[in-house]
């Protein structure tokens, strides 16, 4: 807007005040004239979250490829892992259910596990990205699990966290595309309390460094760039990762009580990148919390 403060001196030097004042009123009612949810985005200017009426369904799709989402009892907890190979190590460690079905989708896997008590849980890899993440979910609430835990690694904006540590997140700030079609902008990404302070008493109690705060989530690996990351560091953002936001945000909204929970594989900041994603550091120790998430499920799931 120009500065019309300015103006008015120099109108009124020339005689002109009223002139430049009226001037500067229509310039306000100009700019208060814009319509208002346009500009705010709001919970009223898009009924796109609404789900009514959609053509495919979870169950309906399960059904389609030959399994029967009500009869197939998976358990009512599901571990889900954000990496395929940390599914696949996973996996080889715990007990399995001998089953008479086979889950449908080749690539995003999913086994009947036991803890070592003998209580059954699904342990899960969703594929890459939020919009798989959500069809998961979608999936896994029509197979009647209520709790799903998830396991995954970000890179961190704090210079005062180090690499490896552990991350349980209270909630996420919403970078990601597909939680918009289930609920408006101004709902929060936020974990389920209960589950959330199950897995903090269990970590405290076992003495394992790890913070509690929010990450950012985004869809976009290769444009975690210097000016978002120094904003996020500045909101004290513990973790910057690939699934959180819409993993909590399409949770909730399905009903499931979700958590997530992970370990800083790397440091963005200004000046360079530190640490390696692929690291077999990284990997032993989201193993460890594996093994934590597990005696969790057993004791109180």
């Amino acid at each position: 807007m120009p500065d019309l403060g300015h103006g008015e001196r120099r109108g009124e030097q020339n005689g002109s005040a009223p002139q430049m004042r009226e001037v500067s009123e229509t310039a306000l009612a100009a700019v208060l004239d814009v319509d208002w949810e346009q500009r705010m985005g709001s919970i009223v200017s898009d009924d796109t979250w609404f789900g009514q009426d959609c053509y495919v369904t979870a169950e309906e799709d399960l059904r389609h490829h030959g399994f029967d989402p009500v009869k197939m009892e998976i358990g009512t907890t599901c571990l889900v892992t954000f990496g395929s190979d940390l599914f696949r190590r996973v996996d080889e460690t715990v007990p399995h259910v001998v089953t008479e079905f086979e889950w449908p989708y080749a690539t995003t896997p999913l086994r009947v596990c036991t803890t070592h008590s003998g209580k059954r849980f699904a342990l899960h890899f969703p594929s890459y990205g939020g919009s798989r993440i959500a069809n998961s979910l979608e999936q896994l609430a029509a197979c009647g699990v209520r709790h799903v835990i998830g396991l995954g690694m970000g890179g961190t904006p704090q210079d005062t966290i180090e690499i490896g540590d552990t991350v349980l997140l209270e909630g996420a700030i919403r970078g990601d595309g597909v939680s918009r079609y289930y609920s408006p902008v101004e709902f929060p990404a936020v974990a389920d309390l209960d589950l959330t302070a199950r897995l903090h008493a269990h970590l405290a109690a076992a003495n394992l460094r790890h913070h509690v705060g929010l990450s950012f989530g985004t869809d976009a690996l290769y444009r975690e760039e210097e000016n978002l990351v120094r904003h996020l560091k500045e909101l004290e953002v513990l973790s910057i990762d690939l699934e959180s936001s819409a993993f909590l945000t399409v949770g909730r909204r399905l009903g499931l009580k979700c958590s997530w929970i992970g370990v800083v594989s790397d440091r963005l900041n200004q000046s360079k990148h530190e640490g390696n994603i692929h690291s077999e550091y990284i990997m032993d120790n989201l193993l460890r919390l594996s093994d934590h998430i597990i005696q969790v499920i057993d004791a109180d799931l």
